[in-house]
């Protein structure tokens, strides 16, 4: 295959700006002669680890973060035609994961070539069934469903009483803004899936008693990633939720979500479509 000029980014998860001390967590190649863009995260947080130590993070939240990189690439990207586009794709990127600037590599068989920068700067392999797959599956699944207007995208706000801003992939208004957030469920270690249930109740409870001044009245709604031979998990999970008014839908059930949307989501104006800078 001949080799063609390509430019890559790392993406990494910087915590404290100030600092500038950062994890390389993901990388994106750019091959403009072969249309090839993409990026690969790593699929669970022990680069972080090994790099900050024993640090307490919101691993919710940075697989998030991680995730939207993924999907921003994937709606923006189908415009990029040079390596500025690039560049300036990773300079509006903010919260803890930066990406760097691109820098120029040679590319014979794009896919194969991430792999290997994949595995120079992150050090880990590709596994299956990661947090970002799931969320860029539900996006896929809620993009095919034709939604329109009922649908908003990359909402970001401020959780009343609990000092930290969230970003939310999607949303929709039924009466209540509905903020639509994936989360996976899938630990071995049952204290684990209950200390992350409790953590969106805590968010959700306090969503839910205070409006927010551009959205409303506000209500989470998990969509909730579940190792099949686990009913009790979902079980256990929905009633921790349920204290905290957040709605549950398993990822088997994102059918009923789409059908709530379609019945009874309401037409959203520019200003409550247009995601927040």
């Amino acid at each position: 295959m001949n080799a063609r000029p390509g430019y890559y980014s790392i993406i990494q998860f910087c915590p404290d700006l100030s600092r500038l001390e950062a994890a390389n967590v993901g990388v994106i190649l750019f091959c403009p002669e072969s249309s090839f863009l993409e990026a690969r995260v790593s699929p669970d947080n022990s680069r972080i680890q090994k790099f900050f130590g024993k640090q307490s993070f919101d691993w919710t939240r940075v697989n998030s973060y991680k995730a939207a990189v993924q999907e921003r690439l994937e709606r923006e990207g189908a415009e990029f035609r040079k390596p500025e586009d690039l560049e300036a794709f990773a300079r509006r990127h903010g919260n803890a994961i930066q990406i760097t600037a691109p820098r120029p590599v040679t590319v014979g068989d794009p896919a194969r070539d991430l792999d290997q920068l994949f595995e120079e700067v992150v050090g880990v392999r590709k596994r299956p069934n990661s947090a970002g797959g799931f969320r860029r599956q539900l996006a896929r699944k809620l993009g095919q469903a034709q939604l329109g207007r009922k649908l908003r995208r990359d909402i970001e706000l401020e959780v009343p009483g609990l000092q930290k801003r969230i970003e939310v992939p999607f949303g929709y208004k039924n009466g209540r803004f509905n903020l639509i957030q994936p989360v996976s469920f899938r630990s071995d270690d049952p204290a684990q899936v209950v200390r992350t249930a409790s953590v969106h109740a805590v968010e959700g409870i306090a969503l839910y008693r205070e409006p927010d001044p551009r959205l409303g009245d506000l209500q989470l709604v998990v969509v909730g990633n579940f190792a099949s031979s686990r009913r009790d998990t979902r079980d256990r999970v929905g009633r921790i939720l349920h204290q905290g008014a957040v709605q549950l839908y398993a990822s088997s059930e994102v059918d009923d979500l789409i059908a709530d949307i379609q019945a009874h989501g309401k037409e959203l104006d520019d200003e409550l479509e247009m995601a927040p800078r």
